[in-house]
């Protein structure tokens, strides 16, 4: 070995008998990375034509790779990185991957020369081949035999050696179906989902070595993922936080002259349409547009990473164009797009609902609960939360210009006009409070920001948990249901043509709401121009009942606003190490509430519900 290569191997082992990750530069221009010490190594050598397909396209999705000019006499190296990991872990594994300029070649092919590494290539070749993106299903075949290396080099480590070390050699020949053969340039759709796909298949393989053959400790593939962040994406993630916080989303969309708008109505009889006033826009949604679609997204080499970031920009980019359109037709549109159609299911179990729930009788020994009151209730939780985190500031603020309660960026704001029976209190406090503060807090505590600003679609699930967290604390009334079955009408009612006198009319007449019950639900459908995001309370409640019957945990789903069809991102996330424990359990969690969440576990639906 000489000299140069001879101090990086003394410095890449120093480091790795010390468990710290390797990001070291190689002779030449070439890198080797490892995030941990770990018992395999997917190597890339730049053909001699130096045209490289790889590196930019399908390299550096893994968390332990060589990348080097073909030039570089890298055997020695590789062969004293191999050894230590092999007398470390019983056990090594060494995947080259090259790219093919063979028309007829499969588009991908595993090659293997010893039976010892014939269960593994079995094992990769089986992941890539059932690869499918969009309709295009693509091939894997096995080659017993030859090197497994590219035609053009030596095996970075001859065959003796590596069997003598128990290293495992396997090549994978790739044909570049991802470039465009006239242009040269890669097609990026399907190279994006081609990235997620092989390096799922690579890290199942890895896994499946690790498991049959070393003693390296990992209970998930995704364990084997990277582990070490890019600056790239802490700077975009970043940013994209910046975009979000620009402009509060509920506030600019809700009037602000409810009292006056409804004396106004109600004088008219309930025949004209109210006219709503709303905050002044601090913000050009085109600007923020064009820096938005600025961020190089696009050089993030973790697939997963990445499709988060491109999901929160579109997400943000779609309030953007609700802003620009609040009271304009093409708001309620947008909306959809948003928050997602109505289903007919969901209006037909809303519609059931405000049949089977009669309305209610006037009580006049009801008691109810000020704003002053149901805020020093608040405060109260807060400080039982924060015994878990100290850390965690959120405040209570009593406000004019706002309708009902809201939390907004970890802060509770209610109005002044607001009071709730007593009987609902201890629910609202969890669903405001419990939920939607403390998933707020949970995911400030995550390296992401975006766990806290919300991925895109979180609404669905943070309103169907607060709702849940309402019935553990037997504060989901029939009153309750009732609203927000009237919630789910009301949106369909607007989405499909009708009026707010319509609307109003029909949750009066119909459903025998009072009138300004009937005028709030029919406010908060029509506010902006048509927002549809009061259908995902009784949307998401519906799917986490469902969720529960399947026998699986809540807690997951507290580390942040984030959607269900996002669990499987979290739980690659913390394998790879990158999300956090949760700091903060709502009081619902706790051992007391727990029979009413077990009932839930059986063929329990929301009508069993009513009392």
């Amino acid at each position: 070995m000489e000299t140069g290569q001879k101090k990086i191997g003394e410095r890449i082992l120093n480091r790795l008998k010390k468990d710290k990750p390797v990001h070291v530069k190689l002779p030449g221009g070439g890198i080797i990375n490892m995030d941990s010490p770990v018992p395999f190594l997917l190597v890339y050598r730049m053909p001699p034509d130096e045209k490289d397909l790889f590196t930019l396209q399908l390299g550096k999705t893994e968390s332990s790779y060589l990348m080097a000019e073909g030039s570089s006499d890298l055997s020695a190296l590789v062969n004293e990185l191999s050894q230590e990991l092999a007398d470390r872990f019983g056990a090594f594994m060494l995947l080259e991957v090259w790219v093919t300029d063979k028309k007829d070649a499969d588009d991908f092919t595993v090659h293997f020369n010893h039976e010892g590494a014939k269960s593994i290539a079995e094992s990769l070749q089986s992941e890539l081949d059932a690869i499918r993106i969009g309709r295009t299903r693509l091939s894997a075949s096995l080659k017993e035999g030859g090197s497994p290396a590219p035609p053009y080099f030596s095996p970075v480590l001859n065959k003796k050696q590596a069997k003598r070390s128990e290293i495992i050699m396997v090549g994978l020949e790739i044909k570049p179906i991802y470039i465009n053969p006239d242009t040269g340039r890669s097609y990026p759709l399907f190279l994006r989902e081609l990235r997620k796909a092989f390096g799922k298949a690579v890290r199942k393989t890895f896994f499946e070595f690790i498991r049959l053959h070393t003693s390296h400790n990992a209970s998930h593939f995704e364990m084997l993922g990277k582990t070490v962040i890019e600056d790239i994406v802490w700077d975009i993630d970043k940013e994209l936080a910046g975009y979000s916080n620009q402009f509060n989303f509920l506030f600019l969309v809700t009037p602000v002259n409810l009292d006056e708008a409804w004396k106004a109505f109600e004088k008219s009889d309930f025949r004209k349409n109210p006219v709503f006033h709303y905050r002044p826009m601090p913000i050009d949604p085109e600007l923020i547009k064009r820096k938005l679609y600025n961020l190089p997204i696009e050089k993030i080499s973790d697939p997963t990473i990445a499709f988060l970031f491109r999901d929160k920009r579109k997400e943000i980019d779609r309030m953007l164009n609700m802003m620009a359109e609040r009271e304009k037709p093409d708001f309620m549109h947008s909306s959809l797009q948003l928050f997602g159609r109505i289903d007919d299911h969901l209006v037909e179990t809303a519609q059931a609902l405000l049949v089977a729930i009669p309305p209610p009788g006037d009580d006049p020994k009801k008691k109810f609960l000020t704003a002053e009151k149901f805020a020093a209730m608040a405060r109260a939780e807060l400080k039982y939360l924060q015994k878990q985190c100290p850390d965690m500031a959120s405040e209570v603020h009593i406000r004019e210009d706002i309708e009902g309660i809201l939390v907004s960026r970890g802060v509770l704001w209610i109005s002044d006009e607001f009071k709730v029976s007593r009987e609902r209190a201890k629910g609202l406090i969890q669903h405001e409070v419990g939920t939607h503060i403390v998933t707020y807090y949970n995911g400030k505590a995550q390296p992401f920001r975006l766990f806290y600003t919300g991925v895109p679609g979180y609404e669905q699930l943070q309103e169907g948990l607060a709702v849940l967290a309402e019935y553990i604390m037997d504060g989901l009334t029939n009153q309750r249901l009732r609203t927000l079955a009237a919630r789910v009408v009301a949106v369909d009612y607007m989405v499909t043509g009708h009026s707010f006198v319509e609307t109003f009319h029909l949750l009066r007449g119909k459903y025998h709401f009072p009138p300004k019950n009937a005028f709030t639900t029919t406010m908060r459908a029509f506010r902006g121009g048509g927002l549809t995001k009061d259908a995902v309370y009784l949307k998401g409640f519906l799917n986490l009942l469902e969720y529960i019957r399947g026998g699986r945990e809540l807690e997951p789903l507290l580390i942040g606003k984030i959607q269900e069809d996002y669990l499987p991102i979290v739980e690659e996330l913390i394998h790879r190490k990158l999300l956090k424990p949760i700091p903060v359990r709502p009081r619902y969690l706790e051992k007391e509430f727990r029979e009413k969440t077990e009932i839930l576990k059986k063929d329990i639906t929301i009508f069993n519900m009513i009392g």
